[in-house]
């Protein structure tokens, strides 16, 4: 039971790996989020790439994850 348990937690966390190279072509979840925050931004997505991946850069890999997550929510939902 509990190996089953990981074994499902490690799938899911290599298909969360999976999904950002297929979408965003990143492993890193904070380059992953700058793609995602420019590609929604009201300026060009060139221009925004370059103050959202300098913006991300800051914040710590977890927190990255958790916005992106977010992201992701908001756009299901909306």
């Amino acid at each position: 039971m509990i190996r089953n348990a990981i074994v499902f937690f490690l799938c899911l966390f290599g298909a969360f790996f999976v999904v950002l190279y297929v979408v965003y072509n990143e492993f890193d979840p904070c380059r992953a989020l700058a793609i995602e925050r420019a590609r929604h931004a009201p300026v060009p997505t060139t221009a925004a790439k370059v103050w959202t991946t300098i913006d991300s850069a800051r914040t710590d890999r977890l927190t990255c994850t958790k916005s992106l997550l977010a992201a992701w929510r908001a756009r299901l939902t909306d």
